[in-house]
């Protein structure tokens, strides 16, 4: 320790800080040096960028000095004869941020005028000073930069000598930083982590509340409650029809088979029968597309609602069995007696039957009610309103935080622009199947805001998890090499990042044809179709050439089986040519809806792969899949969606087939032949081979070519979001705090009022734009969306739907199915 006896302060002026030589206890590191090292500790505790902290190591054990006496004053305190432990000083070290050293007392903070300071600041050193010289643990001068792990961050003054004291020395370049740290203690600070984003549900006010609740119109109580009361009055109309024939010797007197009566027993039950049926089908359609958004509004939430949950109907020609895996056995149950409904078709062709009357007046055919087909269908409707009443309580307006139908990839966009839950998509937009690598989240559906946010909107999101932001300002940590980095910012070499882009395995995938064009439905594919053509063209020649050849229909034929009618109304000869034929009907009816709806659903993709794009109403917001069998026909003709238009008529028009084929045939008796024998009213037999023959033939349309083919399936929520979670329609300003569905329409088909056009060729734009649709343009030009890659929110290369172009950027390249 360095104590010289003075009896006057003096401070030393030069570029580094000095030491003060003074008549007192104090230590020579008790000096502007020490002091400006505690101002930069102050100063680093209020950053937020300070990382670590360092005690002060010990250099070397001294001597306690003698005390020597004090000037008495009015700040001068008595000192302790000993000193405990002191609290370790600590001292921050910022490695972007250099401190000022404090050249006087002075420089701490502002004089007070007429007051002196210095006996303050002296006391206070004073103090500071004393334990750490008392117990060895003062910065000493003499200590080298090598051993004192300060050196590096706070270069110690040299020693001044008394001759020195008229010429400031100046101080030698800092030290070099050691390259391996000294053995000593360091201990770490615990810094408080930054809050992250997270999403906060809101507790529903009766405002918010009022706002949700929707339920699609096929769901809604009212039209459900006239479903069931129809299903009830032909439960009606069978328990009359049942009973009254007990009584009264059947129904009425047969009177040929081409009266109005013969169309009453034989074509209308089936008719009414599968016009039920197609009710039921839009049911079930909003049913599928409306569940999973029904599921995260429960209490017992499916972690599995993203990948599992068809949003597609699919309870056709096979049940769908799907409902049981996703834990919604009571609706899988209710599905199942859904497709169970499809037999009242062929059941009702043979409800009605001959039946030759002896005791009631003179002899003849009267109709009559087969007993066992009609409690059947008693049993069948009556399970058919109790699945109906379990709909009415599953989809009821209190299970609903929606806020319109979900019907369309543009309500979609609208659900999840804000949520949290896209972690888990990355390049899921070419896997064979994104569900399978997207991890269960628990989603709810409501109102949200966030932690850092008050704003509250609608979404979808998981409860306070943190909100994952793509952007184009991502650090390069936090990238992938797997994509083409197209930041302007960006300072990496353009072509050698195109180079190492275009050298991964994503890259390649999502520029391959082979992935893009890679998927559809089974029975779409080649190999599919041309079977399916070859065995249509087969059976309807055969068809023809029985029915035809030697008039075997019209002359009537052999039944082969017992046609007397038994006292219960059954007739086995009848019940197989009215049953069978229906059942037959009823399968190419079935076969031909997954077929129309596979179209349905594809055709907004089909147009954002043209070339010049889509408009919104062509793309985004088509929802052909969520319309009826009969508007979405007329629809598509307005669209120009040609083949739609066809394939959703032949779907309409195939219900016929099932209500001939079931009532066609009939046991007549011949007296020239004395023989019962089998046949056909000849104007609906007719018509039969007309609708056969059409229904072969659209398997020749069938077929999808390239451009219905998606790089995967688009069954569920998590398939549709691989092709939107990097896109920057989830960030588009446009569809920001859109309330209603009318709003969202008009804000994606407004046109802009910018002259500018999407390409900055105009002609070219409106070429292409009127080759592919005619679009009313009013004060400005209407924006496309196309299906192809993008540069994403994170500044890399992805495949999916966004904007044709937008401002600033390239077009976005859209591989014409024909290449």
């Amino acid at each position: 320790m360095n104590l010289v006896p003075d009896t006057h302060i003096q401070t030393v002026k030069s570029l580094t800080p000095q030491y003060i030589r003074s008549h007192s206890l104090k230590s020579s590191v008790a000096s502007n040096e020490y002091f400006s090292d505690y101002a930069s500790e102050t100063a680093s505790q209020k950053s937020d960028d300070t990382k670590a902290s360092y005690e002060t190591p010990p250099s070397r054990i001294s001597t306690p000095p003698v005390q020597q006496q004090l000037i008495d004053s009015e700040m001068t305190l008595p000192s302790r004869a000993g000193a405990t432990q002191p609290a370790p000083l600590n001292t921050r070290y910022e490695a972007s941020q250099t401190m000022r050293m404090l050249s006087s007392f002075d420089e701490m903070s502002p004089p007070t005028p007429g007051v002196d300071d210095t006996p303050y600041i002296r006391f206070a050193i004073e103090q500071l000073t004393r334990d750490e010289d008392v117990l060895g643990q003062g910065r000493y001068s003499t200590a080298s930069p090598v051993d004192d792990p300060l050196s590096p961050i706070l270069p110690l003054a040299r020693p001044v000598s008394v001759d020195s004291r008229q010429t400031p020395t100046p101080s030698p370049p800092p030290p070099t930083p050691p390259q391996q740290p000294p053995p000593q203690p360091i201990r770490q600070i615990q810094r408080k982590p930054v809050p992250q984003e997270v999403m906060v549900p809101v507790d529903l006010s009766k405002d918010l509340r009022s706002q949700l609740g929707f339920v699609p119109t096929p769901l809604r109580l009212p039209i459900l409650a006239l479903f069931m009361f129809l299903c009830l009055s032909i439960i009606a109309g069978l328990i009359f029809s049942l009973v009254f024939i007990s009584t009264n010797h059947a129904l009425f007197d047969y009177d040929g088979n081409s009266t109005p009566r013969y169309f009453v027993f034989q074509y209308l039950p089936q008719l009414l029968g599968i016009i039920l049926l197609l009710w039921l089908f839009v049911i079930e359609a909003a049913a599928y597309r409306c569940l999973p958004y029904f599921c995260m509004n429960s209490r017992k939430r499916n972690p599995w609602v993203l990948q599992n949950m068809r949003i597609l109907p699919a309870n056709y020609l096979l049940p769908d069995f799907s409902f049981f895996r996703t834990g919604e056995q009571m609706l899988g149950v209710a599905f199942l007696i859904f497709w169970l409904s499809n037999f009242t078709v062929p059941l009702l062709s043979c409800l009605y039957q001959t039946q030759w009357i002896t005791n009631d007046g003179p002899a003849r055919f009267r109709w009559t009610t087969v007993q066992g087909v009609g409690w059947t269908l008693v049993a069948l409707y009556g399970l058919l309103c109790l699945a109906i009443l379990y709909c009415i309580v599953r989809f009821r307006r209190r299970n609903s935080n929606l806020m319109w139908d979900p019907r369309s990839i543009a309500d979609l966009v609208c659900l999840f622009r804000r949520s949290n839950g896209g972690s888990g998509f990355e390049q899921s937009e070419i896997a064979p199947d994104p569900g399978q690598q997207l991890p269960p989240k628990t989603c709810r559906l409501g109102f949200w805001t966030t932690s850092e946010r008050p704003a509250v909107f609608h979404g979808v999101g998981v409860e306070y998890a943190p909100i994952k932001r793509l952007s184009m300002q991502q650090t390069r940590a936090t990238e992938k090499p797997s994509g083409l980095r197209l930041h302007p910012n960006d300072t990496v070499d353009t072509e050698a990042q195109q180079r190492h882009s275009y050298g991964s395995v994503f890259s390649r995938n999502i520029h391959s044809p082979y992935v893009r064009y890679r998927w559809t439905v089974w029975f779409l594919r080649d190999s599919a179709v041309l079977a399916w053509i070859i065995a249509a063209f087969i059976l309807v020649i055969a068809f023809l050439v029985v029915s035809f050849v030697n008039h075997a229909v019209q002359d009537g034929f052999s039944p082969l089986l017992p046609s007397l009618t038994r006292a219960g109304g059954f007739s086995p000869a009848n019940f197989l040519y009215s049953f069978i034929p229906a059942l037959l009907g009823m399968i190419l009816f079935l076969a031909w809806q997954p077929i129309a709806m596979y179209f349905r659903a594809v055709q907004p993709f089909c147009n954002l792969s043209q070339p010049s794009g889509a408009d919104a109403r062509h793309s985004l917001l088509l929802s052909y899949p969520a319309r009826g069998p009969i508007s979405v026909t007329f629809l598509a003709l307005r669209n120009h969606d040609y083949k739609v238009a066809y394939i959703s008529f032949i779907a309409l028009l195939s219900l016929s087939i099932p209500v001939l084929a079931g009532g066609v045939f009939t046991a007549e008796f011949f007296t020239t032949q004395n023989e019962v024998r089998i046949v056909a009213s000849m104007p609906g037999y007719i018509a039969l081979c007309v609708l056969v023959t059409i229904y072969a033939l659209s398997y020749l349309v069938i077929w999808p070519t390239r451009k219905r083919y998606l790089p995967h399936n688009i069954n569920t929520i998590a398939a549709l979001l691989s092709w939107l979670y990097a896109s920057p329609l989830l960030g588009d300003s446009a569809l920001q705090n859109v309330t209603t569905k009318g709003e969202l329409i008009e804000r994606l088909t407004r046109s802009s009022s910018s002259p500018a056009t999407l390409t900055g060729d105009g002609a070219k734009d409106e070429k292409r734009g009127q080759a592919f649709r005619p679009v009313r343009r009013v004060g400005g030009h209407v924006p496309r969306f196309a299906f192809g890659i993008f540069v994403g929110r994170d500044g890399l290369e992805h495949l999916g739907i966004d904007r044709l172009q937008r401002p600033g950027s390239r077009e976005m390249l859209v591989v014409p199915p024909s290449r």
